[in-house]
């Protein structure tokens, strides 16, 4: 079934189309359905011309797949093909013009011929009426070696003459006047001059026999004057072709028309052939039949020629077939090096064999291969630092607050969108007792993981301090510690400064909010100050001292505000105010007061949504230039 299947596809369907048809056509021509056989025949015909297209453009497909093919092609269309046309535009250059050569050897001959007959004319007429009986003989001996069977007529005062004496003059219509040519009469060629006037008429006629035509010019093959449509008749016999002097040397053929007259049309030309039969060496012969030398000197010149042309030509093909193989050597080589890249392979190494084009093309081979292997060293690197950092990601999402907010009159609304995996910026928040709430915000200098690892040493060291002051147990608030803002954050710096790089500092804003006072007590370490929305007015916070892990000997202090009935504390990092648009415009804390107090009376989570989107349209860019938080406290009426 498989192999069926293999057949099938190769022949596609106009060749299952053509088989068909074709076994048909032998039914139907054994059985001698003659109809059915004519309509089967013109089916194949276009079935025949598909399957035929298919074949060349497959087997040109197949022939041209390779380079080295390609190149071999190209070669031969701008080397081997002008080349062989120039050889046949010299061989029909040279066969034109020894055809023409021989045509032009032949009808100048024949019309030198001619040109005798009519000087005999000439000559007749000078000579005196009473003389005539006495030069004309002469006249006509003189001309009976050129034209055997020369004969002359003439009518003047003394009477009708003919010669040679006895010869049966022509009937000449009184209306043929000066004329000479050649003449057609009684099926018979001749070279004839016709003079007439009032006083006398003068006719010469030389007979061209086919032994005459074909002596026309000596030794140079078959001359043959015809006329149509009686050719066949005036063929001539006996005569051959010169042998040849070599194998080039072949018959070359050639008409001329020529012009004559009947003798029964005065003045009517009708149409006659010159043909001639030669070879070139004759040709050759018959021009230069006095230079021998010259004639042996230009056949050695033209074979000279011919003979560099060819050396050059060869080695051009050499030199181009050196070439494609080494640019087919260098594809080739590129072609392996790039199907072992494609199957994982990145140490393959292209050998560098040459300095030009392709010796380069295989040193940047060469170079990409390492440049991809050092990639895929740096990308192997780079997924485990990303699975590293995705789990630094997850714990660090374990280290913020997980539970929902203490209210303790106090409703907490925090949210951290980090710039990268991790975040630098930290909140948190933590009841102490049954009416205090603790919370916190800050922004460690950087991004990225170190600035996460201090956030997260940040909480520890918060947390441990915070956790000091929790009660003993749940029912025994009596031996709860005071807390003091300004002594926590100072211990929390000198812990960060003494376990941290001298660079890693931190802002950081602390506060406990005591319920039954509605008193918020804080401390604010270099931190943006938070912002005290109160009746339509904002009153931003102190600041009581500089950033946390810069310097150990830094004082802190506690300021103290009271939360009233619809207050909103809005507590916020440097990546809400300080991101720039494309201007270099920073977003600022008035378009965040603005937007604030504009949705002052939504949900919390609402106004913090609105802040992150206007940020970010902002910027203008979907990554944040910095870790944004937002942390809102807002006083909820007793229960």
């Amino acid at each position: 079934m498989s192999r069926a299947r293999q057949v099938y596809d190769r022949l596609g369907k106009s060749g299952i189309a053509f088989l068909i048809a074709l076994a048909l056509y032998i039914v139907f021509y054994l059985t001698g359905q003659g109809f059915l056989l004519f309509l089967d025949f013109i089916a194949l015909i276009p079935i025949g011309f598909a399957l035929a297209f298919r074949f060349f453009r497959s087997a040109r497909q197949n022939a041209l797949w390779s380079l080295r093919n390609r190149l071999l092609f190209v070669y031969g269309l701008f080397g081997v093909l002008p080349v062989l046309l120039l050889f046949v535009f010299f061989g029909l250059a040279t066969w034109t013009l020894m055809s023409e050569l021989a045509v032009y050897l032949a009808t100048s001959a024949l019309e030198r011929r001619v040109d005798a007959v009519e000087s005999a004319v000439t000559t007749i007429r000078n000579v005196p009426v009473k003389f005539r009986e006495y030069a004309i003989p002469e006249i006509e001996n003189g001309y009976h070696n050129v034209f055997p069977g020369l004969t002359i007529s003439i009518k003047d005062s003394y009477g009708d003459h003919s010669y040679p004496l006895g010869a049966s003059p022509p009937q000449i219509s009184p209306e043929w006047k000066d004329v000479n040519g050649l003449l057609v009469f009684n099926h018979q060629f001749y070279a004839w001059a016709h003079y007439a006037d009032k006083t006398e008429e003068i006719t010469v006629l030389a007979p061209l026999s086919d032994d005459v035509i074909g002596d026309l010019v000596p030794h140079l093959g078959v001359i043959a004057l015809l006329e149509p449509p009686n050719i066949q008749e005036h063929l001539p016999r006996g005569r051959y072709l010169p042998p040849p002097v070599n194998r080039f040397d072949i018959p070359i053929f050639l008409v001329a028309n020529i012009t004559h007259y009947h003798l029964e049309t005065p003045g009517v030309k009708h149409q006659g052939i010159l043909g001639v039969y030669s070879r070139p060496s004759a040709v050759m012969s018959a021009l230069f039949s006095e230079s021998d030398n010259l004639r042996g000197l230009v056949a050695e010149v033209l074979i000279g020629i011919a003979a560099l042309f060819l050396l050059v030509e060869i080695g051009a093909v050499f030199l181009g077939i050196s070439l494609s193989r080494r640019i087919t050597r260098a594809v080739t080589q590129l072609y392996e090096g790039t199907r072992r890249v494609i199957h994982g392979d990145f140490s393959h190494r292209i050998p560098v064999t040459s300095s030009d084009q392709l010796g380069e093309l295989a040193s940047s081979f060469n170079q990409m291969t390492g440049n991809l292997e050092r990639l895929l060293v740096i990308e192997t690197e780079r997924e485990r630092l990303h699975a590293e950092i995705e789990i630094a990601r997850e714990v660090q999402q374990q280290l913020y607050p997980r539970e929902e907010p203490p209210s303790c009159g106090l409703k907490l609304t925090a949210r951290c969108d980090p710039a990268r995996m991790v975040s630098g910026d930290y909140y948190d928040y933590q009841s102490i007792g049954t009416n205090k709430l603790a919370f916190a915000i800050g922004d460690v200098a950087g991004k990225g993981i170190s600035a996460a690892l201090l956030m997260a040493t940040i909480q520890a060291a918060l947390r441990a301090q915070v956790s000091q002051s929790l009660p003993v147990s749940e029912n025994d608030c009596s031996r709860l510690p005071d807390v003091d803002s300004a002594v926590l954050v100072s211990k929390l710096n000198k812990q960060i400064f003494a376990h941290t790089a001298p660079e890693k500092y931190a802002t950081f804003f602390f506060s406990l909010y005591d319920e039954p006072t509605s008193t918020l007590t804080y401390t604010n370490a270099g931190h943006l100050s938070p912002l005290l929305f109160r009746n339509q007015k904002v009153v931003p916070l102190d600041t009581n001292g500089t950033v946390v892990g810069a310097f150990a000997f830094s004082n802190y202090d506690a300021s103290c505000v009271t939360i009233e009935p619809g207050d909103l504390l809005v507590c916020y990092t440097d990546g809400i105010t300080e991101p720039e648009n494309a201007y270099g415009e920073m977003f600022g804390e008035e378009r965040l007061i603005d937007l604030v107090q504009k949705h002052i009376h939504s949900e919390d989570h609402e106004i913090i949504r609105i802040v992150f989107e206007a940020v970010r349209s902002w910027t203008g860019t979907p990554e944040l230039q910095d870790d944004m938080t937002l942390l809102f406290a807002r006083q909820v009426a007793a229960a």
